[in-house]
Order: structure tokens, then sequence, then C-alpha cells
């Protein structure tokens, strides 16, 4: 496909998020054919109503069992989105929002096995994770050395790994479950669209 270049602009609401998109930077970095680059910064999705950017953009957020604050996220990429795809011009950046339901820590498990259990507290998951990456039973997967001794560990199969897992999560959800909010279908926990956002990443560079 010749000389592939392409920037995101970022808003991420955590540290891992952060990280992990640096993570797949490097894995989809194939010199001098292929260069994907994410600008990332720290944030709520509120932040891309005041950037201005030519990139494409992404919020990479968490719904942490907070309804309003999640379904606010949505509402404010699906605006933005719909804004410029109103303007119709072809250099109409897209904005996506990259969301985890319950959280990333989830999305980090799925990049090395199925897990689609329905879970009632935000630290539910800290154990699958410490067990899937052979981390120490007191290890905090919040520490930036931990997170990025978890991120050593994931390639670039893994993340198509977890591109299919994530789908095969939402086929199997039961469609009476669904929940409209504008133009973004979600369902409960556990659901995402992160994995969209990536996957679109990875087919438009042909890292899929």
């Amino acid at each position: 496909m010749g000389f592939y270049r392409k920037t995101y602009f970022c808003v991420c609401a955590g540290q891992q998020e952060e990280l992990y998109l640096k993570r797949v930077a490097f894995l989809l970095k194939k010199l001098p054919e292929r260069v994907v680059t994410f600008n990332t910064v720290m944030g709520q999705p509120s932040r891309l109503k005041k950037t201005y950017t030519e990139y494409d953009c992404a919020a990479l957020f968490d719904y942490d069992f907070n309804d309003v604050y999640f379904k606010n996220n949505i509402q404010i990429c699906d605006k933005l989105n719909n804004e410029n795809k109103q303007k119709k011009r072809k250099s109409g950046k897209n904005v996506y929002h990259a969301y985890s339901n319950v959280n990333f820590d989830l999305w980090l498990i799925l990049h090395k096995e199925d897990y689609n259990r329905t879970v009632f507290k935000n630290d539910a998951y800290i154990p699958e994770v410490r067990r899937v990456y052979g981390l120490g039973n007191n290890d905090d997967i919040k520490n930036r050395n931990i997170i990025c001794k978890i991120l050593e560990k994931i390639e670039l199969d893994d993340i198509k790994k977890a591109i299919e897992r994530a789908t095969k999560i939402r086929e199997g959800k039961i469609s009476d479950d669904k929940v409209v909010l504008g133009s973004t279908i979600y369902y409960a926990n556990p659901d995402f669209s992160i994995h969209e956002f990536l996957k679109k990443v990875l087919i438009d560079c042909g890292g899929f």
C-alpha cells in the first residue's frame, strides 16, 4: 500500500489507556512503510470540544458504573462526529468513542483469553488481570511500572484477538437488551466500542 502515515488525537481517561496506545503505535510501526501516531492527552471527552486538530480523534473512557457520565461522553463524541459530517468536507475528521464497559481491565484480559462474565464492582477484574499476565497477588495494575510490564506482553496478534473477542461478545447480546443513545447502540457489561476504533485503525494501515 506504499508509504502510510496517520495521526490520531486521543483523549484518554487514564494512564492505562494512554500507555496502551503507545504500545499499539509501537507494534504497528514498520519503517519506512508504515507509521501510526497517537497524540494523547489525559482528560475527559469534553476536551475534544476545546481542542482543534485536523486529525481523526478518539476518546477512550470507561463506564465505571457511572451512567450519567458514560452517556454524556457518548453524546459528546457522537455530536462532534455528526457536526463534522454535516460540514460535508472531504477532509472532515472523524470522532470516535472508544469505551470499555465496565473498564479497561477487561479489555486487557481479552488480549489473552475469552472472558464475558458480568461484574458488579469496578475492581472485579483485577485478580483476573494479575492471573492472565503473571503478576503478583499484590501488584497494583494501575501503577505505571506494572502497566508497562503488562503491555510488554501484548503483541499485534493479541490486539487482533482482543478485537475478535470483543466482537464476539457484542454478537452474543440479545437485541432486546440494547440501549439506543443517538447514533450509538450499547449494552450492559461486558461491552465495548474500543475494539471498533482499533479495528478501523488496523484496517486503514493494513495491519489487520
